[in-house]
């Protein structure tokens, strides 16, 4: 179980490469629930990088900023089971 504002990894893999993302837990979205309603305001679609329809498990949403001189945090929703510990964060 995760909490708001915990430090955490995941891999993630998209055309063949994979990816370590790291973020904090923006929020923690209860089974059966839409997730659009545990996102900011004025988020744009570029920035929401998962499904919101409900779930039947738990999920995390984890903000994650783009890095560089961009400002901006993307929201991802990974597999509760992906999730790990980000000690060095």
């Amino acid at each position: 179980m995760w909490n708001i504002g915990d430090k955490v990894k995941w891999s993630s893999q998209a055309q063949g490469s994979e990816k370590e993302k790291r973020g904090t837990v923006h929020a923690v979205v209860p089974a059966g629930s839409y997730a659009r309603r545990y996102l900011p305001e004025g988020l744009t679609q570029s920035q929401k990088k998962f499904d919101t329809n409900h779930a039947e498990y738990t999920r995390y949403i984890i903000a994650v900023p783009r890095g560089g001189k961009s400002p901006k945090v993307d929201y991802y929703c990974p597999r509760p089971n992906l999730l790990q510990a980000d000690i060095g964060a």
